[in-house]
């Protein structure tokens, strides 16, 4: 009867937030020249069409109807064309601006980093073949690729390039959101002793230097190009090293990109240009799909990936560093009885989440922190579901009758579902429930002001772990630290992870901090999240990437 009461619930709120989302040309007729997506390469088609049909006609008069079909060149092939729709308004093209990589739906594909985060978690080398790191620490050494070129001929990359990338985040005038992801403060010096060698010198030393330089903020521009056009040209007319060039758009509406000939590495997939569009409408986005319009969506509707699943389109899942999680503020009562946390952990029924809310598609976590973060102790926590044992603790706090509270949740399709079955389940349990369901401005006010007892909620954090491992500091409190963690214990594990001099060291102590949260059960990590992909079934090649954007490179469309 639970799980019925549950789901039917669940049924009306429906799970929909689109992020990435991509769709694929339908048939052309390759002579016409009135579809603007196909406009270049018809135009291209038919200027070699008059040409062969000029050089024909001259060579030979009087050759027979025969003749004249072997000396013609068949057509050229189809370009092969790629549709893209993104559900979030771009707003700029120069990565300083980013807030994220999806703040421009194909960065990934213009833009490219000294080095590469893979999805297992390791840094490759991507611009830089190899970096060397000095003994004491402070100095890293990157030794780039040679004959790069940048797009639109700005010429071949450089270390000077690397240079001005990273000095423009603190140069007022670019306004970049990023001189802090970057530590750019702790950068001492850049030197370029030649072409193809640049020298980071640190004030201290940073074991997570290249992690941050492989993710969105160490993106790499083109120095001769704001050199020759100026400051506002990199939000016009993006240049990078990518695979894909920028070919043209309107910031908020559209962006487009074909492949790029020059490029120094290797494709795997068969697009020659992509098309991202922006469209809010989540239902206008499934309907193009339905209609065969779009080659594919990225959507977090565990209903509708269900339903594409049963009507045979194969979708994969690209996870995120996203966890749901149910939180308590150990300041306020009742959770500031350490029986009441300890209740609230046996309450949870995390294989109910895994089964009926995820469809088997995610896993149970061992900690707070993402497991695709670096620092994530994956298998710490182990989950036990015991409504007796929650009911007793429960008891012996002092509430045999039921334990009021207040639980808080974001009402949009995303936060309610999770927040519907927790309230269930802590009922159960014996907790009286007094349900929010409020605007997420509304929320983020009452659980940075240290008044939200309990909340649910889905939130992630940056490559490395440090941001949620840190918030939790007794400094900020009240502000990012919503669990209202004073222990002094934890923050000494968190200042010494955060002073160390080698990862061991960091992975020692910021370890050990997750190990003292863990136990203080005032962080209930419930599963891990992933963004689903469905495609249509002549696109196949999406790869799982970690910094969570897509690469047309892989996708082969047939």
């Amino acid at each position: 009867m639970r799980k019925k009461r549950v789901l039917a619930v669940i049924l009306v709120v429906v799970l929909c937030m689109s992020l990435l989302a991509s769709c694929g040309d339908k048939a052309k007729d390759t002579n016409s020249t009135t579809n603007n997506d196909t406009q270049t390469a018809d135009n291209s088609n038919s200027n070699s069409n008059s040409s062969n049909d000029s050089s024909n006609s001259s060579s030979n008069t009087q050759t027979n109807n025969d003749s004249n079909s072997q000396q013609q060149q068949p057509p050229p092939a189809e370009e092969v064309v790629f549709y893209g729709v993104c559900t979030f308004e771009e707003t700029w093209w120069d990565p300083a601006l980013y807030m994220g990589l999806n703040d421009a739906n194909l960065a990934s594909a213009i833009f490219e980093n000294l080095v590469k985060l893979q999805a297992d978690g390791s840094v490759t080398p991507w611009l830089a073949e190899s970096w060397d790191v000095s003994a004491d620490g402070l100095a890293y050494t990157f030794h780039l690729r040679k004959g790069v070129q940048w797009h639109k001929g700005y010429g071949e990359f450089t270390s000077e390039d690397v240079k001005f990338s990273l000095e423009r985040h603190l140069d007022p005038a670019v306004a970049s959101v990023n001189a802090e992801n970057l530590q750019m403060a702790n950068i001492k010096s850049i030197d370029c002793p030649d072409p193809y060698t640049v020298v980071l010198n640190l004030n201290q030393i940073d074991v997570d230097l290249v992690f941050r330089l492989a993710m969105y903020y160490g993106i790499i521009v083109c120095k001769a190009h704001n050199d020759r056009d100026g400051l506002e040209s990199m939000n016009k007319d993006p240049i990078g090293t990518g695979p894909y060039v920028f070919d043209g758009g309107t910031l908020g509406l559209r962006t487009e990109v074909v492949r790029n000939r020059d490029w120094w590495g290797e494709y795997t997939g068969n697009l020659d240009r992509v098309v991202s569009t922006y469209i809010s409408d989540t239902n206008t986005i499934f309907a193009a799909f339905d209609n065969g319009e779009l080659d594919s969506i990225g959507l977090y509707d565990r209903e509708k990936m269900y339903e594409y699943q049963s009507k045979g389109y194969e979708v994969s899942y690209n996870s995120v560093r996203q966890l749901l999680y149910i939180g308590v503020n150990m300041q306020l009562p009742p959770f500031d009885d350490p029986k009441v946390r300890e209740a609230f952990f046996y309450a949870v029924d995390v294989q109910y989440y895994l089964d009926n809310l995820f469809y088997g598609q995610e896993t149970a976590c061992g900690t707070y922190v993402p497991p695709t973060c670096k620092y994530a102790l994956r298998d710490y926590f182990k989950f036990e579901y015991n409504i007796e044992k929650a009911k007793q603790l429960l008891a012996e706090a002092g509430y045999p009758n039921g334990c009021p509270m207040t639980m808080w949740s974001v009402n949009d399709a995303l936060g309610q579902p999770p927040a519907i079955i927790a309230q269930d389940m802590l009922s159960r349990a014996g907790f009286t429930i007094d349900m929010q369901n409020v605007e997420f401005g509304v929320f983020i006010g009452q659980v940075r002001d240290g008044t939200a007892q309990m909340w649910v909620l889905y939130n992630d954090t940056d490559t490395t772990g440090d941001g949620v491992i840190i918030r939790y500091m007794s400094d900020f409190y009240p502000g990012n630290n919503w669990c209202g963690v004073l222990d002094a214990e934890y923050d000494s594990y968190v200042a010494a992870g955060m002073a160390a001099k080698t990862e061991q060291e960091k992975y020692d102590n910021y370890y050990a901090a997750q190990r003292r949260l863990m136990d203080l059960q005032v962080v209930f990590p419930v599963a891990t999240n992933s963004m689903g992909r469905v495609s249509q079934k002549n696109v196949t090649g999406f790869e799982s990437q970690a910094d969570m954007g897509w690469r047309p490179t892989s996708v082969i469309k047939s």
